[in-house]
Protein backbone atom coordinates (compact mmCIF):
# COMPACT_ATOMS: atom_id res chain seq x y z
CA UNK A 1 0.00 0.00 0.00
CA UNK A 2 2.88 2.72 0.23
CA UNK A 3 4.12 1.69 -3.39
CA UNK A 4 1.29 3.72 -4.79
CA UNK A 5 0.62 5.70 -7.93
CA UNK A 6 1.63 9.30 -8.79
CA UNK A 7 -1.22 11.53 -7.44
CA UNK A 8 -2.50 13.92 -9.98
CA UNK A 9 -4.14 17.41 -9.23
CA UNK A 10 -7.55 18.17 -11.03
CA UNK A 11 -5.50 20.44 -12.84
CA UNK A 12 -2.97 17.71 -14.02
CA UNK A 13 -5.47 15.18 -14.57
CA UNK A 14 -7.70 17.22 -16.80
CA UNK A 15 -4.50 17.75 -19.35
CA UNK A 16 -3.24 14.91 -19.61
CA UNK A 17 -7.19 13.12 -19.75
CA UNK A 18 -6.93 14.90 -22.94
CA UNK A 19 -3.83 12.97 -24.77
CA UNK A 20 -4.60 10.34 -27.43
CA UNK A 21 -1.88 8.39 -25.39
CA UNK A 22 -3.53 8.05 -21.71
CA UNK A 23 -5.91 5.26 -20.47
CA UNK A 24 -7.93 6.80 -18.11
CA UNK A 25 -10.23 4.13 -16.10
CA UNK A 26 -13.10 4.74 -13.77
CA UNK A 27 -12.41 2.67 -10.56
CA UNK A 28 -15.85 2.78 -9.07
CA UNK A 29 -18.87 0.14 -9.77
CA UNK A 30 -20.75 0.50 -12.61
CA UNK A 31 -24.29 1.75 -11.01
CA UNK A 32 -21.73 4.45 -10.08
CA UNK A 33 -20.26 5.37 -13.37
CA UNK A 34 -23.41 4.95 -15.65
CA UNK A 35 -25.06 8.16 -14.34
CA UNK A 36 -21.49 9.94 -15.33
CA UNK A 37 -17.85 9.42 -16.10
CA UNK A 38 -14.86 10.97 -17.77
CA UNK A 39 -14.88 11.37 -21.85
CA UNK A 40 -13.10 8.05 -23.07
CA UNK A 41 -12.83 6.22 -19.93
CA UNK A 42 -13.24 2.65 -19.18
CA UNK A 43 -15.69 1.75 -17.00
CA UNK A 44 -16.15 -1.77 -15.83
CA UNK A 45 -19.11 -3.22 -15.49
CA UNK A 46 -18.22 -4.35 -11.68
CA UNK A 47 -20.79 -4.58 -8.51
CA UNK A 48 -17.72 -4.80 -6.46
CA UNK A 49 -14.30 -2.89 -6.19
CA UNK A 50 -12.76 -5.96 -5.05
CA UNK A 51 -14.16 -7.51 -8.43
CA UNK A 52 -13.05 -4.43 -10.37
CA UNK A 53 -9.64 -4.36 -9.82
CA UNK A 54 -8.80 -7.67 -10.41
CA UNK A 55 -10.80 -7.06 -14.20
CA UNK A 56 -8.78 -3.89 -14.95
CA UNK A 57 -5.72 -5.81 -14.32
CA UNK A 58 -7.50 -8.57 -16.78
CA UNK A 59 -8.43 -6.23 -18.89
CA UNK A 60 -4.91 -4.06 -19.23
CA UNK A 61 -2.44 -6.66 -19.43
CA UNK A 62 -1.21 -5.55 -22.57
CA UNK A 63 -0.65 -1.80 -21.15
CA UNK A 64 1.88 -2.38 -18.45
CA UNK A 65 4.13 0.62 -19.81
CA UNK A 66 1.35 2.74 -20.88
CA UNK A 67 0.20 5.99 -19.13
CA UNK A 68 -2.94 4.80 -16.72
CA UNK A 69 -5.23 7.72 -15.11
CA UNK A 70 -7.57 6.59 -12.23
CA UNK A 71 -10.04 8.28 -10.71
CA UNK A 72 -13.12 7.31 -8.43
CA UNK A 73 -15.09 9.49 -5.98
CA UNK A 74 -13.01 10.80 -3.26
CA UNK A 75 -9.54 9.14 -4.08
CA UNK A 76 -9.71 6.23 -1.87
CA UNK A 77 -10.59 3.38 -3.88
CA UNK A 78 -7.25 4.43 -6.21
CA UNK A 79 -5.05 4.29 -3.14
CA UNK A 80 -5.52 0.99 -3.30
CA UNK A 81 -6.25 0.29 -6.91
CA UNK A 82 -2.74 2.06 -7.73
CA UNK A 83 -1.01 0.05 -5.28
CA UNK A 84 -2.62 -2.94 -6.69
CA UNK A 85 -2.21 -2.58 -10.56
CA UNK A 86 2.43 -1.19 -9.78
CA UNK A 87 2.07 -4.73 -7.82
CA UNK A 88 0.96 -6.06 -10.97
CA UNK A 89 4.00 -4.82 -13.41
CA UNK A 90 1.95 -1.24 -14.22
CA UNK A 91 4.93 1.33 -14.51
CA UNK A 92 3.20 4.36 -14.98
CA UNK A 93 0.04 4.50 -12.94
CA UNK A 94 -1.83 7.85 -11.65
CA UNK A 95 -4.66 8.38 -10.25
CA UNK A 96 -7.19 11.43 -9.24
CA UNK A 97 -6.46 13.15 -6.31
CA UNK A 98 -9.43 13.71 -4.33
CA UNK A 99 -11.24 12.26 -6.91
CA UNK A 100 -14.05 13.75 -9.00
CA UNK A 101 -15.44 15.71 -6.02
CA UNK A 102 -11.77 17.61 -6.00
CA UNK A 103 -11.20 17.75 -9.65
CA UNK A 104 -15.27 19.63 -10.32
CA UNK A 105 -13.99 21.92 -7.27
CA UNK A 106 -10.96 22.91 -9.55
CA UNK A 107 -12.52 22.54 -13.04
CA UNK A 108 -15.10 25.13 -11.85
CA UNK A 109 -12.66 27.51 -10.19
CA UNK A 110 -10.48 27.57 -12.93
CA UNK A 111 -13.50 27.83 -15.84
CA UNK A 112 -12.61 24.99 -17.62
CA UNK A 113 -14.92 22.69 -19.67
CA UNK A 114 -14.99 19.46 -17.57
CA UNK A 115 -13.92 16.05 -19.15
CA UNK A 116 -16.37 14.70 -16.87
CA UNK A 117 -20.02 14.38 -18.31
CA UNK A 118 -22.80 13.71 -16.09
CA UNK A 119 -23.13 13.44 -12.99
CA UNK A 120 -20.84 12.20 -10.20
CA UNK A 121 -23.12 9.61 -7.52
CA UNK A 122 -22.42 10.72 -4.05
CA UNK A 123 -23.81 8.45 -0.84
CA UNK A 124 -26.34 10.69 0.97
CA UNK A 125 -29.88 11.05 0.23
CA UNK A 126 -29.00 13.06 -2.86
CA UNK A 127 -27.68 9.70 -4.70
CA UNK A 128 -25.62 12.12 -7.55
CA UNK A 129 -25.00 15.53 -8.20
CA UNK A 130 -24.56 17.12 -11.90
CA UNK A 131 -21.10 17.90 -12.40
CA UNK A 132 -21.74 19.32 -16.37
CA UNK A 133 -25.55 19.74 -16.31
CA UNK A 134 -26.09 16.82 -18.87
CA UNK A 135 -27.69 13.63 -18.77
CA UNK A 136 -26.40 10.85 -19.73
CA UNK A 137 -28.28 7.89 -18.40
CA UNK A 138 -31.63 6.82 -19.07
CA UNK A 139 -35.03 5.88 -16.90
CA UNK A 140 -34.41 1.81 -16.19
CA UNK A 141 -38.27 1.67 -16.98
CA UNK A 142 -39.21 3.47 -19.92
CA UNK A 143 -36.00 4.85 -20.98
CA UNK A 144 -36.43 8.58 -21.30
CA UNK A 145 -33.50 10.32 -20.26
CA UNK A 146 -32.74 10.65 -16.64
CA UNK A 147 -30.01 10.42 -13.78
CA UNK A 148 -31.59 9.75 -10.53
CA UNK A 149 -31.04 6.70 -8.43
CA UNK A 150 -33.75 5.73 -6.41
CA UNK A 151 -34.42 2.68 -4.21
CA UNK A 152 -37.97 0.40 -4.79
CA UNK A 153 -40.08 1.68 -2.54
CA UNK A 154 -40.96 -1.66 -1.96
CA UNK A 155 -39.57 -3.35 1.74
CA UNK A 156 -39.09 -6.25 -0.07
CA UNK A 157 -37.03 -5.26 -2.62
CA UNK A 158 -35.56 -1.87 -2.34
CA UNK A 159 -33.59 -2.36 -5.99
CA UNK A 160 -31.30 0.60 -6.61
CA UNK A 161 -32.35 1.71 -9.98
CA UNK A 162 -32.86 5.19 -12.24
CA UNK A 163 -36.38 6.22 -12.26
CA UNK A 164 -37.89 9.60 -13.75
CA UNK A 165 -40.94 11.34 -12.55
CA UNK A 166 -43.58 9.83 -14.49
CA UNK A 167 -42.60 5.64 -14.50
CA UNK A 168 -42.13 7.30 -10.13
CA UNK A 169 -45.77 8.39 -10.01
CA UNK A 170 -47.11 5.67 -12.16
CA UNK A 171 -45.30 2.53 -10.44
CA UNK A 172 -45.54 4.47 -6.87
CA UNK A 173 -41.78 4.94 -6.48
CA UNK A 174 -41.60 0.93 -7.65
CA UNK A 175 -39.19 -0.47 -9.75
CA UNK A 176 -42.28 -2.99 -11.14
CA UNK A 177 -46.54 -4.03 -11.17
CA UNK A 178 -45.49 -6.43 -8.71
CA UNK A 179 -43.89 -4.56 -6.75
CA UNK A 180 -46.11 -1.96 -6.46
CA UNK A 181 -48.69 -4.41 -5.73
CA UNK A 182 -46.65 -6.21 -3.02
CA UNK A 183 -46.61 -2.86 -1.42
CA UNK A 184 -49.83 -1.84 -1.15
CA UNK A 185 -50.98 -5.82 -0.08
CA UNK A 186 -47.50 -7.07 1.73
CA UNK A 187 -49.18 -10.77 1.64
CA UNK A 188 -48.84 -10.93 -2.05
CA UNK A 189 -45.07 -10.94 -0.89
CA UNK A 190 -44.07 -14.69 0.09
CA UNK A 191 -40.32 -13.57 0.54
CA UNK A 192 -38.71 -14.59 -2.20
CA UNK A 193 -38.32 -11.83 -4.40
CA UNK A 194 -36.12 -9.92 -1.43
CA UNK A 195 -33.84 -12.76 -1.03
CA UNK A 196 -33.39 -12.68 -5.09
CA UNK A 197 -32.46 -9.27 -4.98
CA UNK A 198 -30.62 -8.88 -1.81
CA UNK A 199 -29.43 -5.65 -3.34
CA UNK A 200 -30.24 -4.00 -5.86
CA UNK A 201 -27.20 -2.61 -7.57
CA UNK A 202 -26.19 -6.55 -8.86
CA UNK A 203 -25.27 -6.63 -12.39
CA UNK A 204 -27.80 -9.61 -12.96
CA UNK A 205 -31.01 -7.03 -12.40
CA UNK A 206 -29.44 -3.89 -13.92
CA UNK A 207 -31.39 -3.59 -17.62
CA UNK A 208 -30.32 -0.29 -18.65
CA UNK A 209 -26.77 -1.86 -20.64
CA UNK A 210 -30.00 -3.37 -22.71
CA UNK A 211 -32.44 -0.66 -22.89
CA UNK A 212 -29.48 1.85 -24.04
CA UNK A 213 -28.06 -0.43 -26.98
CA UNK A 214 -32.12 -0.83 -28.38
CA UNK A 215 -31.97 3.02 -28.09
CA UNK A 216 -28.54 3.56 -29.80
CA UNK A 217 -30.07 1.15 -32.40
CA UNK A 218 -32.90 2.87 -33.22
CA UNK A 219 -31.40 6.26 -33.81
Amino acid sequence: MTNVGRHLSGLEFHELAGKEDTIIVDMRNFYESEIGHFEGAICPEADTFREEIEMVVDQLQDKKDERILLYCTGGIRCEKASAYLRHHGFNDVNQLHGGILEYARQIKALELPSRFVGKNFVFDERMGESVDGQIISHCHQCGKPCDTHTNCSNDACHLLFIQCPECAAQYDGCCSDECRDEKHDPEKNTGARKKEYQFGNRKRNRVSLGLRKKLEASE
